[in-house]
């Protein structure tokens, strides 16, 4: 059995900051990827936040060819009906400029240069092979199977994103409930040179990205859309409990948000280039599998490392902070030779201190919050309805706008179920 320092699974965002950090330490690293190449499965439905790569590789969007596509400075939010769209837009200058806020990306761009990073640090990757589990003795974790043959490991690092065969097959994660599950398609829509700037008010590199839901009506989740350089990214993130209940399916969800009049005119004349899926963690903090123990560590999706907190769905900067971590961890416990719970139980310990466990915690109650079917259709519409009638003239006579919100709301929904559903909206976010 070849034996190595620590053995990474999967060289998605969170593998990657893992070997890279491991290596960079001093330890022998092997990263094993099923995929051709690093980045090959990947999907991002949100943006990478720039705190968490910067703290590796300081101003990393300088570098070339570039990591990143553009320095997001307008975020949106919108409701939606069939017909009419309410919107939040915020601009900010500052956004577009160094440090940055945030960056919409491209995984099989961002992926492969973080792989890359990784191996110039000494780490070795090795594509196309499947992990098909975790090996075992004595009930500690002591390396990675692959096929017959078996790498030894002082340290195992899962880092295999959502879908952690590896974890569930050796028992140490539970299985999950459609309820706390989020199932996310998206796709790649090309766009002629110039287009992105026009249709979306944006000078130089700056970026745009809004988060919408409401379609269809009565399903948890929403869509988005995002601006690369030359192309759109557009898809959707739907709650897998709601989607099974409601009998829809995922790709004609996502035609209808494209069909939309607001989203259609942003894609019209675009050229369909990329289609890919994902599944996510929406189960929030308690879904939270053990992250330690005897011979490995959990990173990155894997360990559910996922938030959605309204205006923001955040689990890049989780991947990465979280892979960071343990790399170093991974690191001390090879040159200390205890790969032991009770070593590699301080990986836990730094998360509980960094923003990844905290900003968790702190968005605990947000899943429950998510989980009112008020939010997917009944809101967007009387809000839709009141705004339509404040703005619709026909020379008839005009009530008083607090008449507007009593018919609007008269029947749909009480004073009370109104006032508690903004109360604990505002208690989580």
């Amino acid at each position: 059995m070849d034996q190595v320092d620590v053995a990474v699974v999967g060289a998605g965002l969170a593998g990657a900051a893992t070997a890279y950090a491991a290596a960079r330490a001093g330890a022998q690293v092997v990263l094993v990827e099923r995929g051709a190449r690093s980045g090959s499965k990947g999907l991002s439905g949100g943006l990478l936040y720039t705190h968490a790569l910067g703290r590796m590789f300081p101003r990393f969007w300088e570098e070339e060819p570039s990591p990143v596509e553009r320095a997001i400075s307008r975020n949106v939010v919108t409701l939606l009906t069939r017909t009419q769209a309410t919107s939040l837009d915020y601009y900010d200058a500052a956004f577009a400029a160094p440090p940055f806020n945030s960056f919409s990306v491209l995984r099989a761009r961002l992926d492969p240069w973080l792989a890359a990073k990784a191996e110039s640090a000494g780490a070795t990757v090795v594509y196309g092979s499947r992990v098909d589990g975790l090996a075992r003795e004595n009930g500690r974790v002591v390396g990675i199977r692959l096929g017959s043959e078996v790498l030894g490991a002082r340290v195992t690092v899962v880092a295999e994103g959502f879908n952690a065969t590896s974890t569930r097959g050796a028992g140490l994660a539970p299985e999950l409930a459609p309820e706390t599950v989020g199932i996310g398609v998206k796709q790649v829509i090309g766009l002629p040179p110039g287009e992105v700037e026009r249709r979306f008010q944006l000078r130089g590199n700056e970026g745009f990205q809004m988060a919408a839901t409401g379609l269809p009506a009565g399903v948890e989740g929403g869509g988005f859309l995002y601006t690369n350089r030359d192309t759109l990214s557009v898809g959707m993130i739907l709650n897998l409990g709601s989607v099974l209940a409601r009998g829809v399916a995922m790709y004609e969800v996502l035609e209808e948000f494209k069909q939309h009049p607001l989203i259609a005119r942003y894609l019209e004349g675009g050229t369909l280039l990329e289609y890919s899926g994902c599944v996510v963690n929406e189960g929030g903090r308690e879904a939270l599998p053990a992250l330690s123990g005897d011979g490995y560590l959990v990173a990155g999706s894997a360990g559910q490392m996922f938030v959605n907190a309204g205006l923001t769905l955040r689990g890049m900067d989780f991947a990465l902070e979280s892979g960071r971590l343990a790399g170093e961890v991974a690191a001390e416990a090879s040159r200390d030779h205890d790969g032991s719970a009770k070593y590699l139980a301080r990986y836990g310990e730094r998360l509980a201190a960094s923003f990844v466990l905290r900003d968790l915690q702190t968005y605990r109650r947000a899943p429950k919050v998510f989980r009112n079917r008020r939010l997917y259709g009944l809101y967007p519409e009387m809000l839709s309805s009141l705004l339509h009638r404040a703005y619709f003239i026909d020379g008839s006579e005009r009530p008083h706008l607090n008449g507007v919100l009593r018919s609007v709301r008269a029947g749909k929904v009480s004073t009370l179920t109104l006032a508690r559903d903004l109360l604990q909206a505002m208690r989580t976010l």
